[in-house]
């Protein structure tokens, strides 16, 4: 599993290398879905990268805050938030050892948990949902244990959850959209083609 100091230098490297790295810049699915169960609010992205999940949900009115290691991705939401005349928090930060300091009407975790270890990445989700408000909601887009990205990293330890894992991790939330899906990864095998894996899409609100 690679360090803290080597993921931060390789995304470093493909944000610096990229207008556009992931996604072509759209949001993931799930993040889309949120204005459709609140009207406002604060909300956390985790792991934000470059910002397409922030841009598109500081455009359509939230108070945006994003975590993230790579300084240089950060960088890159702050000029497109400020091109496109929009106000979104930053901040160089390891959910992990910093944990979550405010609370938030939704917490974003877009392909970010796969870096971190099983138990790290279950600590993570348990202190956002204590950090999240009652009516509030989480999206998680993530690869699951199916596919060959996971089967090159299947006895690393990190995150690779079954439907039952994510169902679990829930079991006291309202889960309103799971949706299952192959996707190309941006790891690529032997013969140089994407890797691909499947992967789970979430929105789930807090009821308790």
């Amino acid at each position: 599993m690679a360090t803290r100091e080597q993921l931060t230098q390789q995304y470093d490297s493909w944000y610096s290398s990229q207008e556009v790295v992931f996604g072509t810049g759209k949001p993931n699915l799930s993040v889309t879905k949120i204005k459709d169960y609140l009207d406002g609010g604060r909300v956390l992205d985790v792991g934000g990268g470059e910002g397409r999940d922030a841009l598109f949900l500081a455009a359509q009115g939230f108070t945006v805050e994003v975590y993230d290691l790579s300084e240089v991705g950060l960088n890159k939401i702050k000029t497109h938030a400020l091109e496109k005349g929009l106000s979104i928090s930053t901040k160089v930060r390891d959910v992990i050892e910093g944990g979550i300091e405010a609370e938030y009407e939704a917490v974003v975790m877009s392909f970010v948990l796969h870096h971190m270890s099983k138990a790290d990445a279950v600590t993570v989700i348990q202190n956002a949902q204590k950090h999240t408000v009652v009516g509030g909601v989480h999206t998680i887009d993530t690869f699951m244990a199916e596919g060959e990205l996971y089967q090159r990293n299947k006895i690393s330890g990190r995150f690779y959850p079954s439907e039952k894992d994510v169902q679990v991790l829930y079991a006291d939330w309202d889960i309103r959209e799971l949706n299952f899906r192959e996707t190309k990864s941006f790891a690529r095998n032997k013969e140089g083609e994407q890797m691909k894996n499947m992967a789970v899409s979430l929105l789930a609100q807090k009821i308790l």
